[in-house]
């Protein structure tokens, strides 16, 4: 009986490296993994002329459908730019609208499961002194991830924080923190008073100081609570010793990084303009390199988008002062080309540690390993091809974004995804998606057959 799907003459990304040979596919699982010639027959067969075929990207950060903000993003255009960069599961994040209530968690369900067409999950957030209780209601409902902020505009106490990591200490799941130290971040703007022209202001006004000293008080709660704490884009030398640190005294903490953070820098900003604003913010050279270097020895356990862009009118309203404009740029569609170019084909990463920040980490932090994140026979059919060698320049009318411009506008990189497949069924191929909205499932966190673990 031939199965579903056959993809041969491969370099399969394993655990145990880049191996020739293809997978089988059947109802929208794995069910072979072998060298071409021990392949079963198949209904469809694709040959990928040696091409990279690895796991499919689980973003874990990602702002895709706001209902108040159904003008920057929404499910179907925002998880078409993730296909188009081989994301195959998005862990969508809260950006204005609280998600935490049992109704708002339903409802988006099933709003993603008629608009998406990649794999989902989402956040609860944003967390403060009055939904604290939530938290074991929500994990029973598959929503074991939350999210709270150390400054404006959604700024909580470090109390709540401890309440928080007390509590998925007892239950599961972990919180996500926004570092950046408010009193530092007002202190320093108030420095700047004269100069909000530059769009390099917004940097200056948060400086590493601010991340550093978050992350460190993050840290020193989860040690005492024994809850999961996850660091969102860390982005200094400084917070990332923090982290480090923290993981040396066996302190149950995780980080991220953003492509982004690891392409842009801060002397950049007067000349891209307001499109570089995101908090937090971009930084100099010396941190960049900082980060990549903590991407690879496994210091940073996942790479994420923290895709948030806007129409270009709310960009363009902060050009006479940047305070004016939206913190947020694309991401989704370029994590996996930012890893490739400016990461594998630079010898910044190796191809074990993209595996990891890409797939395995993320699904084993978001529970939905090994249903997700790895290739091997009975696992979902979620992987990616990918051609390491092929180069293009990036433009505004490749994205699939709402939004329709890139903070990426005319780099040329190297290394692009060609094929995308969700549970065996291929929703993006080269220049287009291939499958209509509401292809997409919701996943439930934990539902990987193993506890929550990191």
């Amino acid at each position: 009986m031939p199965v579903d799907l056959v993809v041969k003459n491969a370099r399969l990304l394993l655990k145990s490296g880049l191996v020739r040979g293809g997978l089988g596919v059947n109802g929208g699982k794995i069910c072979a993994i072998a060298t071409d010639e021990h392949l079963p027959d198949a209904d469809t067969v694709i040959d990928a002329e040696r091409k990279v075929l690895m796991p499919g990207l689980i973003d874990g950060h990602a702002h895709l459908h706001d209902p108040k903000m159904l003008d920057h993003e929404d499910f179907t255009t925002g998880s078409r730019a993730a296909a188009a960069g081989g994301v195959t599961t998005v862990i969508d994040m809260p950006l204005t609208s609280q998600v935490d209530l049992v109704k708002t968690v339903e409802e988006k369900i099933i709003q993603g499961e008629s608009m998406s067409i990649i794999d989902f999950s989402f956040y609860a957030g944003m967390m403060n002194s009055e939904n604290v209780p939530i938290v074991p209601l929500m994990i029973e409902k598959g929503i074991a991830g939350f999210k709270a902020f150390t400054c404006e505009p959604y700024e909580t106490n470090a109390g709540v924080i401890v309440r928080l990591l007390s509590e998925v200490s007892e239950h599961g799941g972990h919180i996500t923190v926004h570092s950046e130290d408010q009193g530092i971040l007002d202190e320093f703007g108030r420095d700047l008073e004269g100069e909000w022209d530059a769009p390099v202001s917004h940097a200056l006004s948060r400086p590493n100081i601010a991340e550093s000293l978050a992350v460190r008080q993050a840290v020193g709660i989860a040690q005492q609570t024994g809850g999961h704490l996850h660091i969102a884009h860390i982005t200094t030398r400084e917070g990332i010793s923090e982290v480090e640190r923290g993981k040396l005294r066996g302190v149950t903490v995780t980080t991220e990084v953003c492509p982004h953070h690891l392409v842009f820098q801060r002397d950049e900003m007067n000349i891209l303009g307001p499109k570089s604003k995101m908090n937090p913010p971009l930084r100099p050279k010396v941190d960049r390199a900082a980060l990549w270097s903590a991407l690879l020895r496994g210091t940073i356990d996942m790479a994420v988008s923290d895709h948030a862009p806007c129409p270009i009118e709310k960009k363009d309203a902060g050009n006479d002062d940047i305070r004016e404009a939206w913190a947020g740029a694309d991401g989704i569609q370029m994590i996996l080309r930012v890893l490739l170019s400016e990461g594998i084909n630079k010898g910044r990463l190796s191809f074990s540690r993209l595996l990891d920040v890409t797939s395995r980490r993320p699904a084993k932090i978001f529970g939905l390993y090994p249903k997700k994140g790895i290739l091997q026979v009975g696992s979902d059919a979620d992987f990616v091809i990918v051609d390491v060698t092929k180069e293009e320049k990036i433009a505004s009318d490749m994205m699939f974004s709402k939004c329709g411009w890139t903070l990426y506008e005319g780099k040329k990189m190297k290394g692009v995804p060609i094929m995308t497949f969700v549970r065996g069924t291929q929703v993006f191929h080269e220049d287009r998606t291939t499958v209509k909205p509401g292809h997409g499932r919701f996943l439930a966190m934990g539902e990987g057959n193993k506890p929550l673990e990191v």
